[in-house]
């Protein structure tokens, strides 16, 4: 039964019915179909010119027609078999084999071709740009021209001829093999750049994790410095926070020095790091030996062998916090955009987090510096020789010393949260004390009867004050 109409239009045609003519006007792929379609015909063309048609039999033949299939399946594969890992290397490999073939299969007198073959593949191989090849390749056929008009006494208009295909043939094999090669390599700069930038995703990432989850201000930097030592080439990288005062400040964190913390340091020796805080930009030395801003400390640098620097201010909204110090001495290249921009970008998505970790540190300062003051004051009030006891401002008592608990015969657990005025003896004396002490805050000095665990202690035998 034939298909409807309808159903034929949505019949599936073969896709190199209509896929070939877009797939060959395609960028990549078209210039390697038709160089590589040049090539053929440039090794079919020195085939049958060296050696007659005959030679289309023999193993030149067999490597053109390997040639020619492997075309086709380049054309079937299209775009996605140019685009896998290895393409470039394994082709460039086996079409130098099957070329090598048929030159040997064309028996072309002497063995000039074959060695300016090998020739132009070498210098395919070291050219980094397409126009050095091909100048490479003049160079090799200019020689060849030489060699053949003064040592081969050859027939003038054959000699022409032949040279003029050979020529042409050494012209496609260094535009061909160079595009493979010179593919190979941007397609080898293309993956390395996608790492790179994979790389530094990660890093700013567990930087971002290690800041936001931990107040530990050194913890923080420490990996921090750790982390942008395994993305950029650097001896040395430290964390530098300023004081108050403009020509000091502390090293937080250093890659060498893993225990350095809150290091003082006089930043009149460091004129990259107050260049970048005059400036409020990154700093970037390229050769410490010819830059005027290093002038200072040229000869100190030179001692430790340092050769290049990089300081990236860290900038909480309108604050200057500190910067980040590159040093290094075994570089073969300044800095690149590449590192900067990395180093600004951790810069920039770590500085809110590192506030808090300062702050959060200034906190736990003072607090320690309280508690050490209360502890001192403690030790004062137990081994004072004087009574002293404390209350809230209701009269409830909140602490107790060892002279109290001596006149008293109470221990500290048994009056805490008790009236002070249950150790005043009599009803009038406690509504007296209370009004004086609820009036004016403060009873300087008072002779009062107070009531011990066993007995009463009459007025006159202890004098007491309240503030």
């Amino acid at each position: 039964m034939a298909p409807s109409r309808e159903r034929a239009c949505q019949m599936p045609f073969p896709r190199s019915a209509f896929a070939t003519a877009p797939l060959i006007r395609s960028g990549h792929f078209g210039r390697l179909f038709l160089l590589r379609c040049t090539l053929l015909l440039d090794l079919a063309l020195l085939l049958n010119t060296e050696s007659g048609p005959e030679a289309f039999l023999g193993y030149g033949g067999a490597a053109l027609l390997v040639l020619a299939a492997t075309n086709m399946l380049l054309l079937a594969g299209g775009l996605d078999l140019t685009r896998r890992a290895g393409f470039p290397l394994v082709v460039a490999t086996t079409d130098t084999l099957l070329s090598a073939i048929v030159i040997f299969s064309a028996r072309i007198d002497g063995p000039e071709i074959l060695f300016l073959f090998a020739m132009v593949i070498f210098l395919v191989a070291l050219g980094s740009e397409m126009k050095r090849i091909v100048m490479g390749t003049v160079a090799v056929a200019a020689v060849y021209w030489w060699l053949g008009t003064h040592y081969r006494q050859e027939d003038g208009a054959r000699m022409l001829a032949a040279y003029l295909g050979r020529v042409t043939f050494l012209y496609c094999v260094a535009l061909y093999f160079g595009y493979l090669v010179i593919d190979a390599r941007q397609e080898k700069e293309r993956y390395e750049s996608k790492e790179r930038e994979r790389r530094e995703l990660r890093t700013i990432l567990d930087i971002i994790e290690t800041a936001t989850s931990s107040l530990d201000l050194h913890r923080v930097m420490a990996t921090i410095v750790k982390k942008i030592c395994e993305v950029i080439q650097t001896d040395r990288c430290s964390v530098l926070f300023l004081d108050k005062s403009p020509d000091r400040g502390w090293v937080i964190a250093s890659s060498d020095s893993p225990e350095v913390d809150m290091l003082p340091v006089d930043l009149r020796k460091y004129p990259e790091v107050q260049e970048a805080i005059t400036t409020r930009s990154s700093v970037i030395v390229d050769d410490i030996e010819n830059h005027p801003l290093m002038e200072p400390v040229r000869e100190k640098l030179r001692a430790i062998r340092f050769s290049s620097l990089l300081v990236v201010p860290l900038i909480f909204q309108d604050e200057m916090l500190g910067s980040l110090l590159l040093r290094a001495a075994k570089r073969k290249q300044a800095f690149g955009e590449e590192e900067i921009r990395f180093c600004q970008t951790v810069a920039g998505a770590s500085v809110s987090a590192l506030k808090n970790a300062m702050l959060y540190r200034q906190v736990r300062m003072e607090a320690d510096n309280h508690r050490s003051t209360a502890e001192k004051l403690r030790n004062i009030l137990e081994n004072s020789m004087e009574i002293i006891l404390t209350t809230d401002p209701e009269g409830t008592i909140t602490d107790f010393n060892r002279s109290a608990e001596s006149t008293f015969g109470y221990s500290r657990d048994q009056v805490i949260g008790r009236p002070i005025t249950e150790l005043v003896a009599t009803d009038m004396e406690r509504r007296d004390f209370l009004a004086k002490l609820r009036r004016s805050g403060t009873i300087l000095e008072r002779s009062t009867a107070v009531r011990r665990s066993d007995r009463i202690i009459p007025s006159g035998a202890v004098r007491t004050g309240a503030w």
